[in-house]
């Protein structure tokens, strides 16, 4: 399950213990697995590239899996196989399987598939809305400090909805442990954000607050945190409507 399933599941939440005890399962079922995976790795291997029929697509699901939770291990190994796949890829499925397989790794074989990718497919913009969003939600620390280089990409615009929603959506909403960092660096910086596009365009602004609309689930560090972010984008002068009325009837409720 993932991280935001197991929040649903708890009275408060606490992110790093949830992240801690979720990557410390992960890694001790592939100590355990460690063989079978590779051997099931290799055994479903996809000659049929990017057919869409079930048992093909039900195999790289698989693959993709075992690929997955090997490089939960700090293994080379497993690392190369991850950019072995991701280089002889014959789909988009197989590329980004291997892609996010190394995407919480902090390895060479990281930076190079993600500067490949872009290279590669940096005159797609559905395409590359994949490659920013990968990059937004990783796991691994200081995060943050790539995403604000991602808006200052000569390809992202503030004015482009799937973009905002690649980068800044993903960073608030599916990179749970980032967003909420202790610091309160992340609620900040969303905030800054929401205030940013709202003159734009409210309704996707409005959708990044509901990032902390559960703020009263959270520690009562993280609470305050959220709750004066909040505040601030409810008392911002300008503001949207639709941006205030999701800011201050979280404040109340």
């Amino acid at each position: 399950p993932s991280e935001s399933y197991l929040a649903e599941l708890v009275v408060e939440i606490d992110v790093d213990a949830i992240h801690a005890a979720r990557e410390f399962m992960r890694k001790a079922i592939a100590e355990v697995l460690e063989q079978c995976f590779v051997e099931t790795y290799r055994r479903h291997a996809c000659p049929g590239g990017d057919a869409h029929e079930p048992k093909s697509v039900g195999r790289r699901s698989l693959r993709d899996l075992c690929l997955a939770y090997l490089n939960t291990l700090d293994r080379e190994a497993h690392a190369q196989c991850a950019f072995d796949q991701f280089s002889t890829a014959r789909s988009m499925t197989d590329t980004m399987g291997a892609l996010r397989a190394l995407n919480d790794r902090a390895s060479p074989q990281r930076q190079r598939a993600v500067r490949i990718f872009h290279d590669a497919w940096r005159h797609d913009p559905l395409v590359m809305d994949k490659w920013f969003a990968l990059q937004a939600g990783s796991s691994l620390p200081r995060t943050l400090d790539t995403v604000k280089r991602l808006l200052r990409h000569p390809l992202f615009s503030i004015r482009n909805p799937n973009r905002v929603r690649a980068v800044i959506g993903t960073f608030a909403q599916r990179n749970p442990v980032n967003f909420h960092h202790i610091s309160g660096e992340g609620y900040r910086f969303v905030a800054d954000q929401v205030l940013r596009l709202d003159p734009l365009n409210p309704q996707a602004a409005a959708r990044l607050v509901k990032s902390f609309t559960r703020w009263k689930k959270h520690d009562p560090k993280r609470r305050n945190l959220m709750r004066a972010e909040l505040e601030r984008v409810a008392g911002a002068e300008g503001v949207s409507k639709d941006v205030f009325e999701i800011a201050s009837k979280s404040l109340v409720i």
